[in-house]
């Protein structure tokens, strides 16, 4: 009796083990290229920088342009925001192999996580305005507590703001809006649909990248801090955003 009952607890063991084995295996299969990127230190890339890594045999050509890339991002992250916090992984996956390995486009692919950001860099998305965008997303998780306090839209135009991209922003509104007399809906670009790869998702970046430069126009750096402040003590987006701009509006318009 003893036996058996020993032999039933070794066979339940062994299943549970198993069990536990076959999820691990499935959640890897799924997440391979997020764990990848995550591991990146402990595979063969090289760290040509702090948290830059690339592929061994990339000429030094391309390794000092990509730094130059690098850099010249973080001067925009500190042209935004005051000064940059965030220190995000850059991985650049030139090879067909290695962007099979890390992401699943040949622009790029970023990964977010509660102690960093991940950004896999392709071969189309080797360049300042990219890496630019990746940062700006990257900076603002480091510093909103709960990154879903901003609505889509302010999060992905205040990155077009920062790459440079979207320089058709001012006429893609006007034509939107009849010239400012129809208002945008902004619950429609509230969605990660909106800014996909899709007919109508260079439009969005358009119209966001418009919206947030206006707004940033007017309330600058201390603007942007504010509102993050607001938000990480609990404020509403929508009258917070309204707020600062109404501020800091009239107080410009005293000092006239």
């Amino acid at each position: 009796m003893i036996f058996l009952r020993t032999k039933r607890i070794k066979i339940i063991g062994l299943s549970i083990i198993l069990i536990f084995a076959l999820v691990l295996m499935l959640l890897y299969s799924i997440y391979a290229k997020q764990t990848h990127a995550v591991l990146i230190s402990y595979s063969n890339m090289k760290e040509i920088a702090y948290n830059v890594y690339v592929e061994p045999e990339l000429r030094e050509s391309e390794k000092a342009e990509l730094l130059q890339y690098v850099q010249s991002s973080n001067v925009k992250i500190d042209e935004i925001f005051g000064k940059k916090e965030a220190a995000p992984v850059i991985i650049y996956a030139k090879t067909k192999e290695a962007l099979e390995k890390y992401a699943n486009s040949d622009i790029g692919q970023t990964y977010y996580y509660p102690w960093n950001t991940y950004i896999v860099i392709g071969p189309r998305g080797f360049n300042e305005n990219v890496i630019a965008h990746e940062f700006t997303h990257s900076e603002l998780r480091k510093r909103l507590r709960n990154s879903s306090r901003v609505p889509i839209w302010f999060d992905e135009g205040l990155a077009a703001m920062a790459d440079g991209r979207f320089t058709d922003s001012e006429m893609t509104w006007n034509t939107q809006t009849n010239d400012g007399k129809e208002p945008i809906d902004f619950d429609r670009l509230d969605s990660p649909s909106a800014f996909q790869p899709n007919a109508e998702s260079h439009i969005n970046y358009e119209l966001a990248c418009y919206e947030v430069s206006r707004w940033y126009g007017i309330v600058g750096t201390p603007g942007l801090l504010n509102l993050i402040d607001s938000l990480n003590k609990g404020g509403n987006f929508v009258d917070v955003y309204k707020g600062i701009e109404r501020n800091l509006s009239n107080a410009a318009g005293g000092k006239r």
